[in-house]
């Protein structure tokens, strides 16, 4: 049986740790009030390289600022690599500056999660470099498929996908927010308002994917002539929603560049 190392125990690790039929994890972070959620069930290493040289498969749960650090340390340490895959959850950050950073041409598998794997309805994007095997891919495409939904994308798109899957999350909260207080504004009192609202988001997502319908179809038919979504979408178009969209889409996508000509 495969062994199991994470460096970073953040609400990711916890997440995809949540769906792991292994019971062969070790963990380690630098602050290690981390460890409580896990109520003493895990190895802990008493340091990144330890949590390296236990484990077969090296997930990264660090943020993107502390890759350098981190694979710095790892290199430093003279840990041996070799027989290692490393799997990075972080964004921006490229297969080629993880084995830059670990100076060594190791097997990195380079994901992007998002926050629903807390309740293991997360979606997955994930590639990899020449070095990894189909053995080791597979593993770990099964590690987060246990967590919610997995696709494959070249690497080169790993960046652009965060705007659509990643990001995107806090997209909805927000408009889920935003509809949920306005409500309350216009007199809505009930202590089911934010479910039912949810509820409609749910819904909804729920015909794009059953229905034989593209969105736009399913626009205009819930927008009657002279009705009352055709006045509220009437706004929609004349404040520029979806440049709004784009443009934050393009931000986030940017911000991800960023990341990686940082590292």
């Amino acid at each position: 049986m495969k062994k199991y190392s994470f460096i970073g125990a953040g609400n990711m690790a916890y997440a995809i740790i949540g769906g792991m039929k292994s019971s062969d994890i070790t963990i380690y972070d630098k602050v290690p009030s981390q460890y409580d959620k896990f109520n003493g069930k895990l190895k802990i290493a008493g340091s990144a390289a330890e949590a390296v040289e236990v484990a077969d498969y090296i997930i990264l749960a660090v943020k993107p600022q502390n890759f350098a650090e981190l694979t710095k340390e790892i290199s430093d340490s003279g840990v041996k690599l070799t027989g290692k895959t490393f799997i990075s959850i972080a964004a921006g950050v490229s297969c080629a500056s993880i084995c830059k950073g670990l100076n060594a041409d190791v097997p990195v598998i380079r994901t992007m999660p998002n926050t629903p794997l807390l309740i293991g309805k997360g979606v997955t994007a994930i590639s990899k470099n020449s070095f990894v095997s189909d053995t080791a891919f597979h593993e770990i495409k099964e590690m987060f498929s246990a967590s919610g939904s997995v696709f494959e994308l070249p690497e080169d798109k790993m960046n652009a996908v965060i705007a659509a899957t990643s990001s995107a999350p806090a997209y909805i909260y927000y408009i889920i927010d935003c509809i949920y207080k306005e409500a309350k504004a216009e007199g809505l009192e009930s202590e089911m308002l934010l479910k039912v609202i949810c509820d409609m988001v749910k819904g909804s997502a729920d015909m794009v994917i059953n229905s034989d319908k593209t969105p736009e179809e399913l626009v205009k038919m819930v927008t009657s002539p002279n009705g009352t979504t055709e006045r509220a979408m009437e706004i929609f178009y004349k404040e520029g929603l979806f440049e709004m969209i784009s443009k934050a889409m393009k931000a986030c996508t940017k911000r991800a560049e960023e990341l990686s000509a940082e590292l």
